[in-house]
């Protein structure tokens, strides 16, 4: 699940662990879904990651690469 606010984003992901883990990043890779089309494509999470127990909730903003 994904949702926007203005430049951030927030997602809730599942996962397959049961640490509990906060990391600041400035560039994660990340997949993403574009609005324009149903293809996945690699970018850049700059935000915060929160790991819970089968759970990954990210905040922040995305930046793809330039051609």
């Amino acid at each position: 699940m994904t949702k926007n606010f203005g430049d951030y984003n927030l997602s809730i992901n599942l996962r397959n662990g049961v640490g509990l883990d906060l990391e600041f990043t400035e560039s994660r890779a990340v997949w993403v879904i574009l609005d324009s089309s149903e293809k996945y494509e690699a970018a850049q999470l700059e935000g915060i990651i929160i790991c819970l127990p089968f759970c990954v909730i990210t905040f922040g903003q995305l930046y793809l690469p330039e051609d």
